[in-house]
């Protein structure tokens, strides 16, 4: 039990000592300085980290929620296809993922009143045939609704990207405060040679 708490206390001392932490009188005060933001960098990421993901995870759940609400009117309609669609291209490595092609169609609005647009279609639907389309309220084409599976997608990508996004945030912050307190050291160095150096030229 000993061995295991010097064995931790050793790996403070040494973190401690990289982070510029020591007693070493040879530390000017813009390297404590660095230091410390370093340290508080390190600890808004061990903090910010899981609150990212939650918070991440928490805004795309409610975001996809309110969509969803927002489409509960949305239904399918039947559309007449005005012109055929045309045939699917053939690419040498197989076909593409999206394999649905817009065509000129018309299909009835709430009050009755005809509507033209371009929806999808399967590649090669004839003028005349019928596809059927999402529409909101007003008779407007909208596209599918966001399923619960997508939704699920949504939320589990936005808790992976957030601790690597705080992250960088980070680093981005500890590299602008490196490349500020290493001209404060340079400036600190060429004044302390100023005074220095020709004394010491002297005693050569």
């Amino acid at each position: 039990m000993r061995i295991g708490r010097l064995a931790r206390t050793g790996w403070l001392t040494r973190l401690a000592r990289r982070l510029w932490m020591g007693n070493n009188r040879l530390r000017r005060r813009v390297d404590r300085i660095e230091a410390w933001i370093t340290g508080g960098l390190i600890a808004v990421f061990l903090v910010g980290a899981p609150l990212s993901w939650f918070g991440a995870g928490r805004w795309a759940q409610q975001a996809g929620l309110r969509e969803q609400r927002a489409q509960q009117s949305w239904h399918r309609v039947p559309a007449v296809v005005l012109k055929g669609a045309p045939a699917q291209p053939q690419f040498e490595f197989g076909l593409p993922w999206n394999t649905a092609v817009l065509v000129l169609a018309r299909w009835a609005g709430p009050a009755g009143q005809d509507r033209v647009g371009q929806v999808p279609a399967k590649p090669g639907t004839a003028a005349g045939g019928t596809v059927q389309v999402w529409v909101d309220s007003s008779g407007r084409p909208t596209g599918p609704p966001v399923l619960h599976s997508e939704l699920m997608k949504r939320v589990i990508g936005a808790e992976t990207l957030a601790p690597p996004a705080l992250a960088v945030l980070l680093l981005s912050v500890a590299w602008l405060v490196r490349w500020v307190t290493d001209r404060r050291r340079l400036a600190g160095w060429e004044a302390g040679w100023a005074s220095i150096g020709p004394r010491w030229t002297q005693l050569r």
